[in-house]
């Protein structure tokens, strides 16, 4: 087939699949994944004819296009490798250099052993992963509880939490969630009732709700959200039906990262068995895809995403409970808080209660790389000590210390080991449990190297909306390369305060969390 001949093919198959969206903007990202799909990057000539479907100037949509990180604006070829920078494959890698392309943090950290996971060939990343390495990245760690990591798919579906649900007006099922004391698992832990109950409040002078469940899963070091996904997507979706029914709303979205191809694939089917089978009722569930950044993870940029704007984080207030997606009252609730819900139904809330701490019920799963010999996803109670899991992950040689809560979090040392893993700063200077990953960083890698990793990645992510994070971030990171504490201990105040989302407010918590950990041992 000649050059011409494919272009003109190309454009026939993106037009068939353009037409089957509505001509609206919102359809924007899933129009530029069909660009993706059929071309492998994102050409110009296609850009045109999307901005022509969805009606939106051209120079508009290239500003959409351009602000997500995953799409690419030439193809691969054949023979090209994609090696993952992330943190445990550079751990993985030691000193040694895997050529190839540059590729963010890939979310197979789990797999990440010896050598850091390349990725060989032009197509989509998870298409072009073997088998064996999406089995080890999808691995569980033997030690932990089974209250939702086990996997209860059956065919059809059972429902029974949902079932529970649908006896209880929805005024009752908020003060069910409100005894159990559920709090959101995507790393803020925000009490789901008032998530919920806000958004109910609002829906008189704003609308009727409506529900996102984040599946994005940005946070370099975790894996569980995927994990959740891949294994069991009808307990999300029976968390989502009960989350909408609380809430009166008939519509709902479900967000998942744009190279979990397996996860969006799974939850698909989840969507339509469980229509098959007649237990959404009237719900409304679509699914909708990112494009990379770890901003997309934060709920505002989310909003902006579904509604086909830039990947950048709004002005609060107004927060998405009052305001959210077109001005409706939005509950925004990671996969695994969703994940939570039918079994609080199913079984009460008393035995919700029964395992975690004071003020945090309830079970956590963590996700363990690095340099651990047992490396995947773990059920624990919240307020588990650092040293049990580090225990249960069976350090390889002498660690420095573990770092948690990505890019956003900190670190802390092995003497501070015993600290309960909880909502917050856990230390009070930044080591953050975050969406739960834990990397364990050997001696040999060591927290320097490990810190500079935290805030390289952090300038290289900001969106560039606000100018604390955008040029703060970058001067931060060149600070440390060169060993200037006067030039951070100025910008740290500076970033933290006047930045408008948590990628740049929590940017300098790698920073003061290492100081505080190992003062002048090690920086």
């Amino acid at each position: 087939m000649t050059t011409a001949t494919a272009t003109e093919a190309h454009l026939s198959e993106l037009q068939r699949a353009l037409a089957a969206l509505p001509r609206q903007r919102t359809q924007v990202l899933p129009a530029l994944h069909i660009v993706d799909e059929i071309y492998g990057h994102l050409e110009h000539a296609a850009l045109e004819e999307v901005a022509r479907w969805v009606h939106m100037p051209r120079a508009e949509l290239f500003a959409v296009a351009t602000s997500y990180t995953e799409f690419r604006w030439s193809p691969l070829a054949s023979d090209a490798v994609r090696v993952c920078r992330g943190m445990t494959c550079q751990i993985a890698a030691g000193g040694s250099e895997v050529e190839g392309e540059d590729h963010e943090c890939m979310f197979l950290c789990a797999a990440a052993q010896r050598e850091p996971i390349a990725v060989g060939g032009s197509d989509r990343l998870e298409a072009s992963i073997d088998d064996a390495i999406f089995a080890a990245a999808r691995a569980t760690v033997p030690g932990g509880l089974t209250r939702v990591s086990a996997r209860r798919t059956t065919e059809p579906p059972e429902w029974r939490g949902w079932a529970e649900a649908a006896r209880l007006s929805p005024s009752e099922c908020l003060g069910l969630v409100e005894a159990a004391g559920l709090l959101g698992r995507g790393g803020a832990y925000f009490p789901v009732h008032l998530k919920w109950g806000g958004a109910v409040d609002a829906a008189a002078r704003n609308g009727q709700p409506i529900l996102v469940a984040n599946g994005e899963e940005g946070e370099p070091g975790t894996f569980k959200d995927r994990w959740l996904m891949e294994s069991d997507p009808q307990r999300i979706l029976e968390g989502i039906r009960i989350a909408c029914y609380t809430l009166g709303a008939s519509q709902a979205f479900w967000y998942i990262n744009g190279m979990a191809d397996r996860s969006a694939a799974a939850a698909a089917s989840a969507i339509a068995e469980a229509r098959s089978s007649g237990l959404l009722g009237g719900l409304d569930v679509e699914i909708r895809r990112g494009a990379g950044g770890y901003v997309c993870g934060e709920e505002s940029v989310i909003l902006e995403s579904i509604e086909g704007h830039r990947a950048v984080p709004r002005l609060k207030p107004p927060y998405p409970t009052e305001r959210g997606l077109w001005g409706r009252p939005t509950a925004i609730n990671s996969v695994e808080t969703l994940a939570n819900v039918p079994d609080i139904f199913e079984f009460g809330a008393d035995w919700f209660r029964e395992v975690g701490a004071e003020g945090m019920p309830g079970t956590k799963l963590v996700q363990l790389s690095g340099a651990f010999r047992n490396r995947g996803v773990i059920e624990l109670p919240l307020g588990t000590s650092v040293s049990e899991i580090v225990e249960l992950g069976e350090p390889t040689e002498s660690l420095a210390g573990v770092t948690m809560g990505g890019p956003s979090g900190g670190f802390l040392a092995p003497e501070n080991f015993d600290t309960p893993i909880a909502p917050g700063q856990m230390d009070g200077h930044g080591a953050l449990l975050g969406a739960g990953g834990i990397i364990a960083i050997p001696e040999s890698f060591g927290i320097e190297r490990a810190l500079r990793v935290w805030t390289e990645y952090n300038a290289n992510e900001s969106c560039g909306k606000c100018t604390p994070c955008r040029e703060g971030s970058g001067r931060m990171a060149a600070a440390l390369a060169d060993g200037n504490w006067a030039d951070i201990e100025a910008l740290i105040p500076l970033i933290a305060a006047g930045s408008l989302c948590g990628l740049g407010q929590m940017a300098p918590n790698p920073i003061t969390s290492a100081r505080h950990q190992f003062g002048g041992s090690v920086l």
